[in-house]
C-alpha cells in the first residue's frame, strides 16, 4: 500500500479539527506544511499544545510573516547551520531546533541497509523513498535532532517516526513493526529508533521522507552514494 498523498494543495478556507492523539508537527506533516507557518496561522506557541476539537487552518493568515521570510530565505543564499544543545529538550520547553553548520550532505545516514524499491517523484503520494528488508531490521536515524511524533495516526504510514534535525529539515521513518523512542527523545545520528515492518505497506520495508521547510525533497539527493 503506498503511503498517502496527503500534501495536495487545500483550498484556501480548509480547516482540520484536532483529534486525539494529534500534534502540531503531525498535521502540518499530513498538510505538507512548515509547522512554523501552521503555528503562527493559528496562534500557536511552544509547546504548541492543542486542545481535542480545536479548529486548526490550513491556510495563511494575510500579512503572514514566515510566509515572507520564506519567500525572501528561497532566493537568497543558505542560512548558516547551528546543532541542537544536548539535553536542551524536555517535552514542556522550547525544541531547541537550531540549525546545524556541520548538517551538509555528507553527513546524512541511510535509516537502513537494503534494494530501493520506490523512489521518489512527489507526486501521488512518492514523496519519500521505500528501502526493502525483514521484520526486525534496524531502523536508524539520519541524522541527531528530537523526535517530534511517534504513532500511527497518519493513513497510510503504518508505525511512524518524525524527527525534527533543525528549523528547516525534518525526516520520517514509516511502516515500522516496533518504535524503539518517544516523543520528545533527543536521538543521535545513527542511533536505533525503530525496527523495520510492513504496517499499512504490502511487504517489510521503510518509507523514508526528507522535508525542507515542510516540503518533501529527494532523500537520494542529501544521503551518501551506496
Amino acid at each position: 500500500m503506498p503511503v498517502s498523498d496527503l500534501t495536495t494543495p487545500r483550498d484556501r478556507y480548509a480547516t482540520r479539527i484536532v483529534r486525539p492523539g494529534d500534534t502540531l508537527y503531525m498535521l502540518a506533516w499530513e498538510a505538507g506544511l512548515d509547522y512554523r507557518l501552521l503555528a503562527e496561522w493559528n496562534k500557536l506557541s511552544e509547546p504548541f499544545h492543542m486542545k481535542v476539537g480545536l479548529r486548526i487552518r490550513l491556510t495563511p493568515l494575510a500579512g503572514s510573516k514566515l510566509e515572507k521570510d520564506r519567500e525572501v530565505r528561497a532566493t537568497s543564499p543558505p542560512l548558516p547551520q547551528k546543532t541542537f544543545e544536548e539535553n536542551s529538550y524536555s517535552p514542556e520547553e522550547e525544541v531547541s531546533a537550531k540549525i546545524d553548520s556541520n548538517l551538509q550532505i555528507r553527513d546524512w545516514l541511510w535509516p537502513a541497509n537494503g534494494e530501493i524499491i520506490q523512489k521518489f517523484t512527489g507526486k501521488n503520494g512518492k514523496n519519500g523513498i521505500d528501502i526493502a528488508g525483514r521484520i526486525g531490521d534496524p531502523i536508524r536515524a539520519s541524522a541527531s535532532g528530537v523526535v517530534v511524533y511517534a504513532g500511527s495516526g497518519l493513513r497510510g504510514y503504518g508505525k511512524l517516526l518524525i524527527v525534527q534535525h533543525d528549523e528547516v529539515f525534518l525526516s520520517a521513518y514509516a511502516h515500522n513493526h516496533r518504535l524503539l523512542v518517544k516523543e520528545g527523545n533527543l536521538i543521535d545520528r545513527g542511533q536505533a529508533i525503530a525496527e523495520m515492518g510492513d504496517t499499512d505497506a504490502e511487504s517489510p520495508r521503510v518509507h523514508f521522507e526528507i522535508r525542507r521547510d515542510g516540503k518533501p525533497v529527494d532523500p537520494l539527493a542529501y544521503l551518501p552514494s551506496q
